[in-house]
């Protein structure tokens, strides 16, 4: 923690000037969790995207996810094409290698019954 004011970045890490370590693995937590959550949302049969769980170590990164899906589409499908869709877009856009990315389904919405349950727009309506 510095005593006084900073300003300007550290060449060397990229950081703004008293930012810690800490402070900024949860700033590439958060980034990782939005990176995923943006590339699992374009997976077709997917209507929300909740990151549970993002664990950074030494370069690597796992994710946990909580999709809901729409009725009609395979959800094993769906599964293993969010797990390559996110792990491919996380390590282009973070230089991260992907350990592992575990989906978990939680719901499955039923177009024309719970289009307006999620606020977002059934597969049809797409």
């Amino acid at each position: 923690m510095t005593t006084g004011p900073s300003t300007g970045t550290n060449p060397s890490t990229g950081l703004a000037a008293g930012t810690t370590g800490s402070e900024r693995r949860a700033g590439d937590a958060a980034d990782v969790a939005r990176i995923a959550v943006q590339a699992a949302s374009l997976v077709p049969g997917v209507s929300v995207v909740r990151p549970a769980a993002v664990r950074l170590d030494d370069g690597s990164v796992g994710l946990d996810l909580h999709l809901i899906t729409w009725y009609g589409h395979s959800v094993p499908t769906i599964a293993e094409t969010v797990r390559a869709v996110v792990t491919e877009r996380v390590a282009a856009q973070t230089g991260l290698s992907v350990a592992v990315v575990t989906v978990t389904v939680d719901d499955l919405l039923v177009p024309g019954v719970d289009s307006s349950a999620t606020g977002t727009a059934a597969p049809e309506d797409r």
